[in-house]
C-alpha cells in the first residue's frame, strides 16, 4: 500500500432540498445473547451483519453475524474490536486498540487473512466502509492532530478534505464510488456531504442543529443521524429526495449505520439507563432498493 499524496479540495457545494416526508420504518431491537451490549455497524446484500458486543466483564469484540451463526472477531494482540463495514464478497474493515491503547483500523479478506490498515502517516484512524470493488473510505488524524477523511483504491491512499472546513470524515462508499461522510466549519456548525465525480453536495435535514450521513446505496439512498435543537438524535434515510426519521424504541439516541441493496437498514441506540441495543430497520411497505 501506498500513499498517493492527493487530495480533493473543492469549494463549491449545493444544498440538497430534502423534503421531511417519506416511508414508515418497521423498526426492531436486536441483542446478542448475553451481552452486555449491541451494536450494529454493517449489513451486505446477503443480509449478513457486522458490529460489536460487549461481554459480561465490559470488554468489546467485533462479530459477524450469518446464517451459520455469530462468529467473534479479535484483532489479533489487540483489544475491543469493532467490526464496522463488510461487503458482498464477506471482506471486512473495522478498528481495534493495540496495548497501549492507540488506535488502528484493520483488514479482514473473505479467506480470513487479516491485516493492520492504517492511512499513512496517520497518527490515529481508521476505515469505515469497503465496498464490492475493494474501494474503502475512512477517517484519519494526522500529526498536527486535524481530522480529515480517506479513500483507498487500487493500492493508493487519498485525503479528502472539504475546503475551508476545520475537519472532513468520510463514512461510505458505494459501487458507484460514490462517498458521503461529514465536514465542520470554524464556527462548529456540521454539515454531511455527498461526493459525485469531483463535487461536494451539502447535505442537511431542515432545522438539524447537525446532519451526519453515514452510508449510502447503489440506488443513491442515503442513512446517517441528525440532532435537533432539543438534542435529541434521530436516525434518518434519504431517498429519492424524501427523508424518513427512524428512532429506537423510546430513545432519544438513535445511529442508522449500514444499508444493503434491498433497503435494509441496522444501527444502535441508546435506551434510557444509557446501554446500547442493536437496530434494524426496513420500509413497512417494502419495495427492493
Amino acid at each position: 500500500m501506498r500513499s498517493s499524496g492527493s487530495r480533493i479540495w473543492i469549494g463549491i457545494s449545493v444544498i440538497l432540498g430534502l423534503l421531511l416526508l417519506g416511508m414508515a420504518f418497521t423498526v426492531s431491537v436486536f441483542d446478542l445473547p448475553n451481552a452486555e451490549q449491541t451494536t450494529l455497524l454493517g449489513i451486505n446484500a446477503e443480509g449478513v451483519i457486522v458490529g460489536t458486543y460487549n461481554d459480561s466483564g465490559g470488554v468489546g469484540h467485533g462479530f459477524l453475524l450469518n446464517k451459520s451463526g455469530l462468529e467473534t472477531i479479535d484483532f489479533p494482540g489487540g483489544y475491543s474490536t469493532n467490526v464496522i463495514g463488510i461487503n458482498s464478497g464477506g471482506d471486512l474493515v473495522g478498528e481495534y486498540l493495540d496495548p497501549n491503547g492507540n488506535q488502528h483500523g484493520f483488514r479482514r479478506l473473505v479467506n480470513h487473512a487479516i491485516e493492520a490498515f492504517d492511512y499513512p502517516g496517520s497518527v490515529t484512524g481508521f476505515p469505515r466502509t469497503i465496498n464490492n470493488r475493494g474501494d474503502i473510505v475512512g477517517v484519519f488524524v494526522d500529526t498536527s492532530g486535524n481530522t480529515h477523511g480517506y479513500s483507498f483504491r487500487t493500492g493508493t491512499f487519498t485525503e479528502i478534505d472539504y475546503a475551508g472546513a476545520v475537519t472532513t470524515d468520510t463514512w461510505g462508499i458505494n459501487d458507484e464510488r460514490e462517498i458521503v461522510g461529514d465536514y465542520v466549519l470554524s464556527d462548529g456548525s456540521q454539515h454531511g456531504f455527498l461526493l459525485s465525480e469531483g463535487s461536494f453536495r451539502t447535505i442537511d435535514v431542515p432545522n438539524a442543529v447537525l446532519t451526519q450521513p453515514t452510508r449510502n446505496s447503489d440506488s443513491g439512498t442515503i442513512i446517517g443521524d441528525y440532532q435537533d435543537k432539543n438534542a435529541v438524535t434521530h436516525g434518518f434515510v434519504l431517498r429519492d429526495g424524501n427523508l424518513s426519521t427512524v428512532d429506537g424504541p423510546g430513545s432519544n439516541f438513535t445511529r442508522l449505520r449500514g444499508i444493503n441493496s434491498r433497503g435494509k437498514v441496522v444501527g444502535w441506540f441508546l435506551d434510557s439507563n444509557g446501554l446500547e441495543h442493536g437496530l434494524k430497520a426496513q420500509p413497512s411497505h417494502k419495495d427492493d432498493d
